[in-house]
This record gives structure tokens, C-alpha cells and sequence, in this order.
């Protein structure tokens, strides 16, 4: 992230301002760069995301999901519950509610009551949660870190780092494949 950001930062995240999930003594670290909108974001997820758990709770791999929000506004509220589903510990539930019920993308989806409905889904209903969602309290902090992992993911999402080296986006849709990858 920038050293230099003024809006307040979410705790739950990373330095680099993704969630890590998982143990950070892990063998491996497969850094995942995401937009919540994102179809073929939600095809990855729906491809490998169970493998991923699996190999999580294993200890193979630790997964730092970095949220990208290039898609526009609904990908910053969206990131701006996700950074507060974060701070509750309830990330990777609350992102897989998103992908299960992702909207097209700019249909104006992912409102400030699509967004509290999905939280109740994961329990979610903590006061601090309905609060920050309906004020906005890290969209601005989600805009920042979208620059940063502008520059970090040029091409697009997804896009996945293995111990710091890039992974074929293929590999991403192939659970096989990237099975054998995270525990190589």
C-alpha cells in the first residue's frame, strides 16, 4: 500500500492491504487479486475456491486476497464491506456470499441493502458493520488501494502470485492443476 494514505485503514489487512487467509506460517503464499463484480473473478471461485479452502486448512497455503474495485461504484461499496467483514472476521464467508450473488456488471448492483441482506447471510449484524457499510467509512481507503494494486496487477482480475511469482490464469480455473501448483 502507499506509504503516503491519508484515509484510515481497516485492521484486519495485510501491510499490502489484502486479508490473509490462513496461516502466515504456511508453506506458500498465493497472493489472489479480485473485483468483487468481476465475472470471471466469480468463476474462479466457483472452479477452485473450495480446493483453495481445502488447501488452506491443510497448511499448504495461506491466500492474501487483494480486493480490486476497477469496475466502479459497486465494486468500492463492495470493497467496503468486505474490509469491514474483514475487521469482524468474517472475510472470506462474506466474499463468497458476494460472488454467490453477484450482479452484472454496472447494473448498479451491490447496494447498501443488497450489501447488509448479504451480511446477515454470514451474521454480519453487528452494529459497527450496518454502520460502516451505510456510511461509506472505507470507500475511500478501497479507492487508495486500488491504485496500488493497480500497478501490482496490470492485467486484470483474476490474477494470482505464487511466493511472488506470476501463476497462468489458466492454472486459476483448473483445480487439478492448481492443486498441484500451491502444493508443489
Amino acid at each position: 500500500m502507499d506509504p503516503t494514505a491519508t484515509s484510515p485503514a481497516p485492521s484486519g489487512h495485510t501491510p499490502d492491504g489484502g486479508v490473509l487467509v490462513g496461516s502466515d506460517n504456511a508453506r506458500r503464499r498465493l497472493v489472489v487479486f479480485e473485483d468483487p463484480q468481476c465475472p470471471y473473478c466469480r468463476r474462479f471461485e466457483d472452479a477452485s475456491g473450495d480446493l483453495l479452502r481445502r488447501e488452506v486448512a491443510a497448511g499448504a497455503v495461506a491466500v492474501e486476497y487483494r480486493m480490486r474495485s476497477m469496475l466502479g461504484p459497486e465494486s468500492v461499496r463492495a470493497g467496503n464491506a468486505l474490509a469491514l467483514a474483514a475487521e469482524a472476521g468474517r472475510f472470506d464467508q462474506f466474499r463468497r456470499e458476494l460472488f454467490a450473488a453477484q450482479p452484472p456488471e454496472h447494473s448498479g448492483g451491490f447496494t447498501v441493502e443488497d450489501l447488509l441482506a448479504l451480511g446477515r447471510r454470514v451474521d454480519l449484524r453487528d452494529p459497527d458493520f450496518v454502520t460502516g457499510v451505510r456510511e461509506g467509512r472505507y470507500e475511500a481507503w478501497v479507492a487508495e488501494a486500488e491504485r496500488s494494486f493497480e500497478d501490482q496487477d496490470p492485467q486484470g482480475t483474476p490474477a494470482a502470485l505464487l511466493n511472488g511469482e506470476p501463476v497462468d490464469s489458466g492454472t486459476l480455473y483448473d483445480p487439478e492443476a492448481l492443486g498441484a501448483l500451491v502444493r508443489a
